[in-house]
């Protein structure tokens, strides 16, 4: 059975900006987007790989959480190889560094 972890945090951005900023985290990981469907707010994706490596995935769920406020909830899951746990940290703490700016 894999091993999941899911993180939900608030931000004070309204949902299209939020999106925004999780298509651009995840590139910053050179992520690959398998599923979006924008109106939703839902992005599946995976990170990691190569011929030996292990490969993560994040499946996002974004949606309004009040006047001008969104909420993000991520799910971690390991694809192959135990995953990376730290894929879950560092996407949270890009969405964090570019919501900041």
């Amino acid at each position: 059975m894999a091993r999941k972890q899911t993180k939900v945090r608030i931000y004070n951005l309204p949902p299209a900006a939020l999106v925004g900023c999780c298509l651009t985290a995840l590139g910053r990981m050179r992520a690959e987007v398998e599923q979006q469907n924008l109106e939703d707010g839902t992005i599946l994706a995976t990170v990691g790989g190569g011929a030996l490596g292990p490969v993560s995935e994040l499946a996002l769920k974004i949606s309004p959480a009040g006047e001008g406020r969104s909420s993000l909830s991520v799910l971690w899951r390991a694809r192959r190889l135990g995953g990376d746990h730290a894929i879950l940290r560092a996407f949270l703490d890009s969405v964090d560094s570019l919501t900041k700016t």
